[in-house]
């Protein structure tokens, strides 16, 4: 989000569930789709989940309804074998509440980074101000408000530093930082980034950060049995592999991040034993009791923030190829994508085909009616383009046999921006 190198970082908030009607195409444009159409997005469970409250993974502003573009996805029929995901569970996420994600939390709510005073767990919330409030003032919270005024460090740049760290108070390189590890958001330098821990270490024993920890141990381990039921229930990781390709097996892990309310971040560690994908899982509705709870609705933000681990190294790899329309199309929908934290046209293409990309999950894995009104969401937040780009990648899940692997169709996704920057709205 935000100023930030491509990330995941994608805040919650209650879908607003009306479409508008179609807005009028240009005749290149009506040719684009009429051509994208012709792959419709498969829905192969028969049983379609009901809906709940949709919660969101952006504050932006709506766009005019008008500017809709909503025309119904249509089912496909029957795909050669072999050319879908399968739907046999055979993947599984480890879920926690994991000490590093809630040191960098604390940490950036302290230096009053907004992103990170969502809290929605109150009386968690409240524990932690009350214990940490000695400390506003220590230096690793200082140099924190340094980093966030003159490199932007913000958003999902401290939660990049969870997977290459060891667990406090040590937070130790987990991964040599140099050279840069693929995964470490781009606003760390490394002189400044071994200072911050340097200091975020003297915190962690200053504070009694670990007593905090223990103190809420039973919080925790609710919030974890919650998010391993709705997984359990919900969750079709294997669905990862299947449609990107396989590769390397990676682990997913689910941080349940206490203090950040709606705010949800998408990191990776590339470089050790196994490729390890996290999906720091911000809390933002709790029961009567105060407690966390994770309904179905959460599953789509869960997705997103691991297809970020897929689709943020494809696109910048091809960085380049994307410039020329990612430079036309985004100051087009800038000012409903700087309400989002997404300040530069890269961003915007990577969390497009992310976006995308959920689609394809909940239309293999929910249904029709999921897919559609997950197009209809990711529209009034100003991707008017999501239902087109979802249909291209419908013809790559149905033509496998053609594109093995994500990266292999990635030339199709750059003509789409091309196309769609030379016949924009």
């Amino acid at each position: 989000m935000g100023q930030k190198t491509p990330g995941g970082a994608t805040p919650a908030r209650a879908g607003t569930g009306h479409s508008g009607p179609h807005r009028r195409l240009s005749k290149g444009r009506r040719l684009l789709l009429a051509l994208i159409a012709t792959a419709a997005i498969p829905a192969s469970s028969p049983a379609l989940h009901a809906e709940g409250t949709r919660t969101d993974r952006s504050p932006a502003s709506q766009v005019s309804p008008s500017s809709l573009s909503t025309r119904p996805v249509a089912s496909a029929p029957s795909a050669r074998p072999g050319t879908q995901p399968s739907t046999q569970r055979t993947a599984a996420a480890d879920v926690s509440v994991d000490p590093r994600a809630e040191l960098m939390s604390v940490i950036f709510r302290l230096a009053g980074n907004p992103e990170y005073s969502r809290a929605k767990v109150d009386s968690y919330a409240k524990d932690a101000d009350k214990h940490f409030a000695p400390y506003k003032d220590h230096a690793v919270v200082v140099l924190a408000r340094k980093l966030r005024a003159t490199r932007g460090v913000s958003y999902d740049a401290p939660m990049s530093l969870v997977p290459h760290l060891t667990a406090p108070p040590e937070l130790k390189e987990k991964v040599s930082f140099e050279p840069r590890p693929e995964g470490l958001d781009g606003r760390w330098r490394i002189d400044e980034l071994r200072e911050f821990l340097h200091e975020a270490r003297r915190f962690a024993q200053d504070s009694n950060f670990e007593a905090f920890l223990k103190a809420h141990g039973e919080l925790y381990e609710t919030a974890v049995e919650r998010m391993k039921a709705t997984m359990a229930r919900e969750g079709h990781l294997e669905w990862f592999d299947a449609f990107f390709g396989p590769g390397s097996k990676p682990r997913f892990r689910i941080y349940l991040s206490m203090l950040n309310g709606g705010s949800c971040y998408g990191v990776r560690l590339v470089g050790g034993k196994e490729t390890e994908m996290y999906c720091i899982l911000g809390v933002w509705d709790c029961d009567d009791k105060g407690r966390p709870r994770f309904l179905r609705s959460v599953m789509p933000t869960v997705v997103h923030e691991f297809a970020h681990s897929y689709v943020n190294p494809a696109v910048s790899a091809r960085a380049k190829d994307f410039e020329p329309a990612g430079k036309v199309i985004f100051p087009q929908v800038q000012k409903a994508m700087s309400r989002q934290a997404y300040g530069n046209w890269q961003t915007v293409v990577i969390e497009s085909v992310v976006r995308a990309a959920v689609v394809l999950y909940r239309s293999t894995n929910e249904g029709i009616t999921a897919s559609a009104n997950e197009i209809r969401d990711q529209q009034e937040l100003g991707f008017i383009w999501c239902g087109d780009l979802a249909r291209l990648l419908a013809d790559y899940q149905g033509h496998r046999d053609k594109y093995p692997a994500f990266d292999a169709f990635m030339p199709r996704i750059v003509e789409f921006f091309d196309q769609y920057a030379r016949e924009k709205p």
